[in-house]
């Protein structure tokens, strides 16, 4: 290592593209040596190869190792846009190193003039709020807002052929308006409900109608009390005729229960062991009979 040495190491002022303005050129310089050092030199500026501006440079002391910059003694004002192309050399008292001292050539683009400084912008949030000449809307624009936000009143998008039309279809809970039942397998009832073929077949069967059914579910009231209403009872083999009551065409149980009573027409005679029944008959054309077989005996 040199007791003195200096070395150039770049073009500070300008910058390589600047605009149209006074500059007061300068370079980085580095102490390479073992003693404090003071970095001079000069710096000349050409244009198509002509020279154009020359001034000399100049830094404070530069402790050793250390880096600072050398300043030019005048100030450069570009006459024109174009391109330049700058020199330098740079030395110290004593240097022991010269080939450090010459800056590489440097070309600067000189561009339009600086643009002015923009003006001081005073406060004016008032003019962007509610109500201001400049108010501010935030339609379209991503993000939250630092305060919640009132929905505006929307129904409409949430009905049916709205936008935004709701689907209850997987809601839990009980809706505030009765819901038309939609057609459904039995599967979806528990405990799973009889079908219609289902009722049928019970209301066909002699088991599910014995005598003592068909006793107990004798009308108790009104002009039909003591009736069996036939769809009540199981379907037999006898003949007879009455379209709401026991007939002797439903199968009444076996043995028929004593006090059984049914509808007969006035144009038969009565089946064996059947008599006349108070009260009379409230429909025309037929009177009620009792099963008696005290009186006769006899069945259905």
């Amino acid at each position: 290592m040199a007791d003195y040495d200096v070395g150039v190491l770049a073009l500070v002022v300008p910058a390589k593209s600047a605009p149209k303005a006074t500059y007061r050129p300068a370079v980085s310089v580095r102490n390479n040596g073992i003693h404090d050092a003071l970095a001079s030199g000069y710096l000349r500026i050409y244009a198509a190869g002509l020279l154009v501006f020359e001034t000399e440079l100049y830094s404070a002391t530069i402790a050793a190792g250390a880096t600072s910059n050398a300043q030019a003694v005048d100030y450069w004002s570009p006459t024109a846009e174009g391109f330049y192309t700058i020199h330098a050399y740079i030395s110290c008292p004593l240097d022991q190193v010269e080939s450090n001292n010459m800056l590489a050539p440097v070309t600067v683009e000189i561009t339009g003039a600086a643009p002015p400084t923009p003006p001081v912008v005073s406060a004016h949030a008032t003019q962007h709020e509610e109500g201001g000449t400049d108010e501010l809307s935030i339609d379209g624009l991503n993000g939250l807002t630092k305060d919640p936000q009132v929905p505006r009143p929307h129904v409409a998008s949430h009905q049916a052929g709205g936008t935004d039309a709701l689907n209850v279809g997987s809601l839990l809970g009980v809706l505030a308006t009765d819901q038309p039942a939609q057609v459904h397998g039995n599967t979806r009832h528990n405990p799973v409900m009889t079908t219609a073929a289902e009722l049928e077949s019970h209301r066909l069967s002699i088991a599910a109608h014995p005598a003592a059914t068909n006793l107990a579910n004798r009308n108790t009231t009104g002009p039909e009390i003591g009736l069996v209403p036939s769809t009540q009872v199981a379907l037999g083999s006898e003949a007879g005729v009455g379209p709401r009551f026991l007939r002797l065409d439903r199968y009444w149980g076996s043995p028929v229960p004593t006090g059984l009573i049914c509808l007969w027409t006035d144009l038969a005679p009565n089946p064996t062991g059947w008599t006349h029944a108070l009260p009379p008959s409230m429909i025309t054309g037929y009177h009620y009979i009792e099963y008696s077989p005290l009186n006769g005996g006899g069945g259905g």
